[in-house]
């Protein structure tokens, strides 16, 4: 854990960053407000569902995983829909960001862990931004992609998502650049004049 002496300053800052931009993509830009649908005759909709407990539902649901080769569960899965139904509990912004912020300081934690590992000291810069930038884009864009496939997000939330992931990678990238330990500042050298 001796990493963290060393990189606390860039581990805390990124994280902090990231929450920032990440709140600023979701609030204030707005991006990911066509990333779902209104449910059809909502109010209606809404009546049958109230009532039922905080959970992540799917269904048609086998109930056992031997029941999902039962000639029930296949006739309610060809027949449809299929789907899942998330139903979000009491709602706590404040809980959500602090939670939220962990997660971005967790991830931080682990690229300065694997950045101690792999660049040395006095690196230069745009070597640090490189390395680092494309361990935070992988960490904040591609883990989420299967559970989109796998349950159809859509084209379009998942391709705002990988932008996000993106954006939060290249800004992890720059701040531990910026507060890399003696890092320096490659410059390309000059033509000599007359050659």
């Amino acid at each position: 854990m001796e990493f963290i002496s060393s990189l606390w300053l860039p581990i805390l800052a990124a994280a902090a960053a990231v929450w920032i931009v990440s709140a600023v993509l979701w609030m204030a830009l707005g991006h990911h407000q066509k990333d779902t649908i209104a449910l059809p005759d909502e109010d209606a909709t809404l009546d049958k569902i109230r009532g039922i407990p905080p959970g992540n539902y799917s269904f048609p649901h086998p109930g056992d995983r031997k029941n999902c080769h039962s000639p029930e569960f296949k006739a309610k899965w060809e027949k449809g829909p299929m789907g899942s139904l998330n139903i979000w509990g009491k709602f706590s912004m404040g809980k959500n960001m602090a939670l939220t912020f962990m997660v971005y300081l967790i991830v931080s934690v682990l690229i300065g862990y694997v950045a101690h590992l792999a660049i040395p000291p006095g690196a230069d810069r745009l070597k640090v931004f490189q390395i680092i930038g494309t361990i935070g884009v992988l960490s904040y864009t591609f883990a989420f992609i299967p559970d989109h496939i796998w349950f159809q997000a859509g084209a379009r939330k998942t391709a705002m998502c990988v932008i996000d992931g993106i954006v939060y990678g290249l800004v992890t990238g720059g701040i531990f650049a910026a507060f890399w330990k003696g890092a320096t500042v490659a410059v390309p050298a000059l033509p000599a004049i007359g050659s």
